[in-house]
């Protein structure tokens, strides 16, 4: 029965700080590739087994809301881990509440976006019209 315990307190060990020790993984920059190549496979064996408990904690039936918060927490966790090693660029749900009219970042200074370019990338200088927006270069009011 010992063991049993053991067994049960590494699995809520990986469960609630799987996702966390990742995302600390992620913050260690080196030059070095080898370092680098260590990191990384240590980053993805700790995200592969904390998705796959995680999940695991998740989904099981009959279970208690806290044991399903606390398998959506260390999913989520976990995801904020791979994005950031994996796919910093990549932005889903930012651009979907864009369209609903919800900002999560304030605009910086200097960002450029009345240059033709704004947080999520490059804005589109021309109309459909065929002619400018007035803003890139070609005579007064964008008349070329």
């Amino acid at each position: 029965m010992e063991s049993l315990a053991y067994l049960v307190v590494i699995l809520i060990m990986i469960v609630i700080f799987g996702g966390p020790v990742a995302i600390l993984l992620t913050k260690i920059r080196t030059e070095h590739i080898v370092l680098r190549i260590i990191r990384r496979l240590l980053h993805g064996l700790v995200i592969a087994v904390s998705i796959f408990i995680n999940a695991t904690v998740f989904w099981k039936p009959n279970q208690g809301l806290t044991v399903h918060a606390i398998g959506l927490f260390g999913i989520s966790m976990a995801y904020i881990a791979l994005r950031r090693e994996y796919f910093p660029d990549v932005r889903i749900i930012a651009p979907i509440l864009a369209k609903f009219g919800v900002k999560l970042w304030k605009k910086q200074k200097g960002s450029g976006s009345a240059r033709g370019s704004s947080h999520f990338g490059p804005v589109v200088k021309w109309r459909r019209t065929g002619r400018s927006g007035g803003n890139d270069g070609h005579g007064p009011e964008g008349e070329h």
